[in-house]
């Protein structure tokens, strides 16, 4: 071997020998590595208390105040009035609606009072006798009974002998039988209790029909109603007399309206309570019997609270962020109102951090992050 390459050899050796003297391979070293603990971060909003009056707003579908089943109450065949009974007809208060043929009562009727003044007839020779200051009257009460005119009050009598007479004789009786019928014959023509509009026809033109047939339904037009569904929890803030605005579906303002009554009955599913608009509407329009519209009722006063998003309550409890460890809590909230722009609160404080979304696997010792807007 030549000596060039023992030199060569014996440098590389020794840096080599240099190189593992100064290991120290006594001391077997571990790095330590930080795991870094990953915190969740929530959407929230930092409370500012405001003052808002708002309002309740819901739907409803507007009905006729006063809507009727006009049956017959006589036994007869069936005669329209001026106008067919057909649905949609219009009918004004005290207008004939319909008949029923009456010409067998009318019979009756005028059969009755002849046999009432030849009951009077009989009587006059013993009132003559017995009563000679109250014959005229009665002989003048005869000639005042008209077979086709409704039969005159009685003459009123002057002493109890004269009644126990009278009613002895049937005259009372007989008297207030025909009144009866007379009553009876009105009933065979039929007059709209009210100006309104027939929604429904259950018989036709010269059916024979029997007192209790149904004969049609008659609902009043220009006096209406709205019942409108409301939260239990904005009863209190709701009066009779409570102004509303009424508008249509897409939104258009169409009339205006008062609270005229509210149920004391609670829904058990929807937590709601009835509350009945009055309507009136605005120059130009008319509301129409089944329409669906939407009501705006003007709670009373002026409320404080901080409005969150329908996300941030669930079951009356929002989440509220401590500052000081970074943990939530619950916290038992009203709600005073929900609209649009989501719930509006009160029970909570100023420069409060609330959690705005829903929060889950919820554990009071995890910490958290706030992400606030």
């Amino acid at each position: 071997m030549k000596v060039r390459h023992v030199v060569i050899i014996a440098i590389f050796v020794g840096i080599n020998i240099l190189i593992f003297s100064s290991l120290d391979f006594s001391k077997d070293e571990v790095e330590e590595v930080e795991i870094e603990t990953v915190v969740p971060i929530l959407k929230a909003s930092e409370v500012k208390i405001t003052e808002e009056q708002f309002n309740v707003e819901g739907y409803g579908t507007i009905s006729a105040f006063n809507s009727v089943d006009i049956s017959s109450e006589v036994q007869g065949k069936l005669s329209k009035g001026r106008k067919e009974l057909k649905e949609g007809v219009k009918f004004k208060k005290g207008e004939l609606i319909f008949s029923i043929n009456d010409t067998e009562a009318q019979y009756n009727l005028r059969a009755r009072k002849s046999g009432f003044i030849n009951i009077i007839a009989q009587l006059l020779p013993d009132i003559k006798i017995d009563f000679p200051s109250e014959f005229d009257k009665w002989n003048d009460y005869i000639g005042d009974i008209k077979l086709n005119e409704r039969l005159p009050t009685l003459p009123a009598w002057k002493t109890k002998k004269e009644k126990i007479f009278l009613s002895t004789r049937n005259v009372l009786t007989e008297y207030f039988a025909i009144k009866a019928l007379e009553e009876q014959l009105a009933k065979f023509h039929v007059y709209a209790p009210f100006s309104g509009v027939v929604t429904a026809v259950f018989v036709s033109d010269y059916t024979v029909i029997n007192p209790g047939t149904k004969v049609l339904t008659l609902a009043q037009t220009e006096n209406f109603e709205i019942a409108v569904s409301i939260p239990a929890s904005s009863v209190d803030n709701i009066e009779i007399g409570t102004e509303c605005d009424i508008f249509t579906t897409s939104g258009e303002l169409k009339g205006k309206g008062k609270v005229s009554r509210i149920s004391e009955v609670i829904n058990k599913s929807t937590q709601s309570v009835e509350a009945y608009i009055k309507p009136k509407p605005l120059d130009g329009y008319k509301f129409i019997e089944g329409e669906y519209l939407k009501v705006a009722i003007n709670e009373t006063g002026v409320f404080k609270g901080f409005r969150v998003p329908l996300s941030a309550v669930k079951e009356n409890e929002v989440m509220i962020y401590n500052k000081s460890d970074s943990t939530l809590s619950t916290r038992t909230v009203s709600v005073l109102n929900e609209n649009n722009k989501g719930l509006f609160i009160n029970g909570v404080d100023n420069n409060e951090i609330v959690i705005t979304q829903e929060v889950r696997n919820y554990n009071s010792t995890t910490k958290y992050g706030v992400l606030i807007k």
